[in-house]
């Protein structure tokens, strides 16, 4: 009888320690270091989805958890050398380059493994130059420009451990009315946008990066968003695809997709 007892005492407390394995991630938007230097202060787009990330990530009864952005802040106003280490790596980043490591180091100063990081810009179809959304605004109502914005949204999943890709995914959406007009000439026009792309970030691109990620250290224990959106209702802002795509039929049609993974964990 003993024996039987030590034996589900031991049972349980294995159970117990592997349902406690926590994951800690540093969420990194590239405006982390820019200064609110649009005329309305408002918070860049890449902050914003951060931010969203991270209270998902912390409220995921304990399965991932993130330091939230004005630790990581704090922790750069204290260490200057740290601070030029994360404003390099976000650079880099803007451009479509992964030094990984940095990361590693950078990982290492805030107990973290894995660093997400996330970028948000704005192009037209006129031209492929990556502009903030504030920026574009103040171009847009100086200037009266009349061309089809698309906000796009790229994010990626690096284990700093090894060096390699967990998981990636790009997010976008159409920004303007239905004639392409896309100004703020005043604070209710600007704060429209403002909560429009508060609500892209909650409800699409920020709330499908965090299920996707918990479910690459947890799989299958939650599913992903998988919701339309309606194209012809007209607005400023509006969601015009499913996110995160689907893959294509003859693309093994019976597996869930949870966004572009290029190397597995």
């Amino acid at each position: 009888m003993k024996l039987v007892i030590k034996f589900l005492v031991i049972c349980s407390l294995l159970i117990s320690s592997v349902q406690a394995v926590t994951f800690d991630v540093l969420v990194l938007p590239t405006d982390l270091v820019n200064s609110k230097e649009n005329y309305y202060g408002f918070e860049e787009v890449s902050e914003i989805i951060a931010e969203d990330i991270i209270n998902d990530f912390n409220s995921s009864n304990g399965k991932i958890q993130s330091p939230e952005l004005y630790e990581v802040r704090n922790k750069m106003t204290q260490d200057a050398a740290l601070k030029t280490l994360i404003t390099n790596t976000l650079k880099k980043y803007d451009r479509d380059s992964v030094d990984y490591k940095a990361l590693k180091e950078i990982g290492k100063n805030f107990s973290c493994k894995s660093v997400l990081l996330v970028s948000s810009s704005v192009i037209t179809n006129k031209n492929s130059l990556k502009r903030g959304l504030w920026e574009v605004l103040e171009v847009s109502t100086a200037f009266n420009l009349e061309y089809p914005y698309r906000l796009d949204t790229s994010m990626v999943l690096i284990d700093t451990v090894n060096d390699i890709v967990m998981w990636s995914n790009r997010y976008s959406t159409k920004i303007g009315t239905n004639t392409n007009t896309f100004e703020a000439k005043n604070y209710a026009q600007a704060n429209e946008i403002l909560s429009k792309v508060r609500l892209y970030s909650e409800k699409i691109a920020a709330k499908s990066a965090s299920q996707n990620i918990i479910l690459r250290f947890y799989p299958k224990t939650l599913r992903t968003i998988n919701k339309e959106f309606d194209n012809s209702d007209g607005g400023a802002l509006k969601f015009d695809r499913t996110i995160p795509q689907q893959p294509a039929k003859n693309e093994s049609p019976d597996e869930e997709f949870f966004g572009d993974m290029i190397y597995g964990i």
